[in-house]
């Protein structure tokens, strides 16, 4: 789905950025603006951030929240 239609951005193309920023050791926080750099664009109107926003941070909550509930593994205890 289209969601910056000034720079005709999908979500998919957004997320996947977002990803890539998130993988590179040295790289910042993905912020929309940092996203829209290492796409090659500039923000326009602006009028898509606050979708911006909640779609490349979507996953990244998604993979801590996998990672809260990941349960550790259970401590056997010796019967007597």
């Amino acid at each position: 789905m289209i969601i910056c239609s000034c720079n005709v951005l999908s979500d998919k193309k957004l997320q996947d950025a977002a990803e890539e920023m998130r993988q590179d050791p040295n790289g910042r926080m993905p912020t929309p603006g940092a996203v829209f750099r290492h796409l090659g664009c500039r923000p326009r109107c602006g009028g898509c951030f606050p979708s911006v926003i909640d779609i490349i941070h979507e996953k990244g909550s998604e993979e801590k929240r996998e990672k809260q509930c990941d349960p550790a593994p259970k401590k056997r205890v010796a019967s007597r």
